[in-house]
């Protein structure tokens, strides 16, 4: 089962990670100013080159663009802590939800 995990107090590091647990590879999401175009600490650095969200200072403008590419590489579900606290009934007590509900959330923010 992948999973993606966001970090939201990680900048500049980058947004998240897609993590296989059955595979070595781990693919870091980043856009400008938060993460580097390849960084290589990572197998793979997908670098999300939208100049709105240098200008906005958030991820927002390619909430859409991040959802096809976790539909992409098989993500099913994404932990994502701060979501969890605000809509605890979406969510598994390990703050994991599943994809199209995590989706469902953050695409209110667009």
């Amino acid at each position: 089962m992948k999973t993606f995990s966001i970090d939201y107090r990680s900048p500049p590091s980058g947004l998240g990670t897609i993590i296989d647990p059955n595979s070595d590879v781990t693919i870091l999401i980043t856009y400008p100013g938060c993460g580097l175009e390849e960084d290589p600490n990572y197998t793979h650095t997908i670098f999300l080159n939208d100049p709105a969200t240098e200008y906005e200072g958030w991820w927002g403008p390619v909430i859409p663009l991040v959802q096809q590419i976790l539909k992409s590489h098989g993500v099913t579900e994404v932990y994502d802590s701060e979501t969890g606290f605000e809509h605890p009934d979406k969510c598994d007590s390990r703050l994991r939800f599943k994809l199209q509900d995590w989706i469902d959330i953050v695409n209110r923010y667009c």
